[in-house]
């Protein structure tokens, strides 16, 4: 039987039990699909500071049958929607995290999803979102200002660090990249499904990212770092142009950190997202960040002293921020030692003060049996 299995059993007959003594405060259960889906480790991260820092009982579970009385916190859209009309819902306070979505675009599925959830936000006490951008929906589709908590992604500063000078040596060569080329990352997911990925999820910007590359190689000697599964349109891409690239796919997320060691540049291409992770991860790995003006990344970055910015499908601009970063040294060294300072504040042993004082405490208060 899987250790979460037994965790699962054991802190529901606590609760059962628990439930009927006086001065009872109820639990956090943080719903997360056991996919060793980025969104497992936010949850993973949350429970563990917010259990830590205030005693709080938090617990990260892929099921909340039978749970009553208690917070449960669905870790994303998917699971918050496939949750409604539950009696999970009608018996707990429900809190919900969206990273990204809207109700209209080309993204059936995904507007659909979102729909559902404005139209049954009644069953959500908070919902959670992690940039600006999803917070001006929100309030724009009709949810209260007070339903809604703006708490950013965050970044384990003890595994996202900058790499030595030996260390960066050591990474490039296992992985074979030249030393004099110019390594550019790309880490995330951006293929359709779970197979090659050779058909392209365009809200990542898969394509933006084959366009900007192939031109950066006209100019510099480039090799391409590549993670994550699905990713067989970029590598195609990639090939066309005659771009040499590495592609590595990890079980594990914390095999990723060494990673961004061997980089040059960290390039984030999409044209809609929640985080990415990648902005914090670039900062806080001491490498220079390239993105769109998507989720997280205007509310991060000051564009030109941490990290540089450009408009969605804009080749032209991230092109000519590569080209600066690749030509200008001590400018790139400027945006690093900036970007270091500012992700400080996105740690997750920082966010946890967050989670409890905007979203769990309020609930709690409700919720104590006396």
């Amino acid at each position: 039987m899987k250790f979460s299995k037994i965790l699962n059993r054991f802190t529901l007959a606590s609760q059962i039990l628990g439930s009927v003594l006086p001065g009872y405060r109820p639990s956090v259960y943080y719903v997360v699909p056991e996919a060793n889906w980025s969104t497992d480790w936010d949850g993973r991260y949350i429970t563990q500071n917010v259990r830590g820092q205030f005693g709080l009982r938090a617990h990260l579970i892929s099921n909340p049958r039978w749970l009553a009385g208690q917070i449960i916190h669905y870790g994303s859209l998917w699971e918050a929607v496939g949750s409604l009309g539950s009696k999970q819902n009608l018996r707990n306070a429900i809190v919900a995290t969206i990273f990204h979505g809207d109700r209209q675009g080309d993204n059936d599925t995904l507007a659909e999803a979102v729909d559902q959830l404005i139209e049954n936000q009644e069953q959500f006490e908070k919902i959670v979102v992690a940039n600006r951008i999803m917070e001006n929906r929100f309030r724009d589709w009709g949810v209260p200002a007070e339903k809604i908590e703006r708490i950013p992604l965050g970044v384990d500063l003890t595994l996202f660090k900058p790499s030595s000078l030996q260390a960066r040596a050591n990474i490039r060569n296992r992985l074979g990249i030249p030393e004099d080329a110019f390594c550019v990352g790309s880490f995330q997911k951006d293929g359709v499904g779970w197979e090659e990925g050779l058909q392209p999820k365009l809200i990542k910007g898969p394509d933006i990212l084959v366009e900007v590359l192939a031109k950066l190689a006209k100019r510099h000697k480039l090799h391409v770092l590549l993670t994550a599964p699905t990713r067989g349109y970029v590598r195609r891409g990639l090939e066309k142009a005659g771009i040499a690239y590495t592609h590595r796919v990890f079980e594990n997320y914390p095999d990723l950190a060494p990673l961004y060691g061997a980089l040059d540049a960290y390039l984030v291409t999409s044209r809609e997202e929640g985080g990415p992770k990648g902005v914090l991860e670039a900062l806080a790995s001491g490498i220079p960040l390239v993105s769109t003006e998507v989720g997280m990344a205007p509310d991060v970055i000051t564009h030109g002293e941490d990290g540089l910015l450009a408009p969605v499908e804009d080749v032209s601009s991230l092109l000519d921020h590569l080209n600066r970063i690749a030509e200008d040294k001590l400018f790139a060294g400027s945006l690093v030692a900036a970007g270091r300072t500012k992700v400080a504040a996105f740690d997750w042993v920082e966010l946890a003060n967050q989670y409890y004082e905007l979203v769990y405490r309020p609930l709690l208060k409700d919720r104590v049996y006396v």
